[in-house]
């Protein structure tokens, strides 16, 4: 021991080192930026280390923190966090408290993930009027992913579970990185000219860096352009893009993407043997009730005895023919009754007619000879008789004039004047 020092014990100089560490107000709230390591979940407490290239410090977040976070990290992802520098006494270790995480960089991808998508929902991308209907049995699925993948197996084990009568076709693809786009949207392409019934899109989960190549524009058009339905399983259930809302169908999981495009082929046996079972039964109530109706047929008397039939049906012409002569005959009679009525009302009206005529032109005549004979004109007018066509002398009265046959002539058929 150096003379002049003094001797602490360790507990002394913790404390010391968290006395200076409290009272450094630019230790009680940072911002740091850096890698996570050792990460592990204990208690729902989240326990890992951030570093960079040089340095490297523990770090504990407290699950009352850690539940507002919106993913869980793992080894790997590059985090912003803010918190305070503390102590840890019982090892004598300098540690961070985080209170708040995010993605390094998020904000920025954030900002252009919005940006991009208010630009194509103005555009009509992703309206709903453009999803097209997914097939009911798909014989023939086109499968866009990774070669080698989790996501790869996963589909492949559900669809040989679900639906193992149908064709899978492979289209493998980059999913992660800047040379992605370009081949996803190349082997999109190939599925939607293969003539396949659906388009699988499939990635795993990952950060939202690994997942930023689905939100890219050129790929998110050639999804909304294609002919062929598209289910998309891109991530997993937190995991959002673009590519999601310009496909026909969204599914969390690359699972799910496989489940959502295919029956199950258990509930499809069951549907087909209910039907079989329901045509079945249908075609066995049609068989007894037409068996009934045969039966019906082999008793009745026409069936014993033909010519029965054949005379039945020709008393009931007979009877036909005897009801429409009855018929004839009274609609013939009704007609000549009327024709008979018309005859009788027209010779009485044109008789009435003819007798105006008469009656009128006898009384022009009068009043003709009356003027005539009162200019001294006329000494006796005579009349001809249309019966006998003798001419027959006529007198004037106070009336008028008169024939001589005191009206027996009929008519007269014309009056003139002659000097005797």
């Amino acid at each position: 021991m150096m003379p002049g020092i003094t001797v602490r014990s360790v507990s002394w100089l913790v404390d010391r080192i968290t006395a200076q560490i409290a009272m450094a107000s630019d230790l009680s709230r940072v911002c740091v930026e850096g890698e996570v390591s050792n990460f592990r979940c204990v208690s729902r407490h989240w326990y890992f280390s951030l570093k960079d290239q040089n340095c490297r410090i523990d770090c504990t977040m407290w699950n009352s923190s850690n539940q507002r976070v919106g993913f869980v990290p793992k080894d790997g992802d590059k985090v912003v966090v803010s918190g305070s520098v503390t102590v840890y006494k019982v090892q004598g270790k300098v540690q961070l408290t985080v209170s708040t995480m995010k993605r390094a960089g998020q904000g920025d991808l954030k900002a252009m993930f919005d940006a991009l998508y208010k630009k194509l929902s103005e555009e009509g991308l992703f309206d709903d009027s453009r999803k097209k209907p997914l097939p009911r049995y798909p014989m023939h699925i086109a499968l866009v992913t990774g070669s080698a993948t989790h996501a790869r197996a996963d589909v492949y084990n559900t669809l040989s579970r679900r639906w193992p009568v149908a064709e899978v076709r492979e289209f493998p693809a980059l999913v992660q990185g800047e040379n992605a786009p370009p081949e996803l949207i190349a082997a999109l392409k190939k599925a939607d000219a293969s003539g396949s019934d659906v388009v699988l899109l499939c990635r795993g989960g990952g950060s939202m860096e690994d997942l930023w190549c689905f939100n890219d524009e050129a790929l998110v058009r050639t999804v909304a352009a294609m002919r062929t339905p598209v289910v998309t399983g891109v991530g997993h259930e937190p995991d959002n893009t673009l590519v999601d809302y310009a496909a026909d169908l969204r599914a969390p999981t690359p699972t799910g993407a496989a489940e959502r495009a295919t029956p199950d082929i258990r509930e499809v046996r069951l549907n087909i043997q209910k039907t079989a079972q329901d045509i079945r039964a249908l075609m066995e109530r049609r068989l007894a009730f037409e068996k009934d109706n045969l039966d019906e047929i082999k008793s009745s008397s026409w069936y014993i005895n033909p010519e029965s039939l054949i005379y039945s049906r020709r008393m009931e012409k007979d009877l036909l023919a005897e009801r429409f002569l009855h018929q004839m005959h009274a609609v013939n009679s009704r007609v000549g009754s009327t024709i008979s009525d018309c005859r009788r009302d027209m010779e009485t009206a044109v008789g009435q007619r003819m007798l105006q005529e008469k009656t009128a032109l006898e009384t022009g005549n009068a009043e003709l000879l009356r003027s005539a004979a009162a200019a001294g004109n006329v000494r006796r007018p005579f009349c001809q008789s249309r019966s006998a066509g003798r001419i027959f002398s006529a007198e004037s009265t106070q009336q008028g004039i008169q024939c001589c046959e005191k009206g027996r002539c009929g008519y007269y058929r014309c009056w003139r004047t002659a000097e005797r």
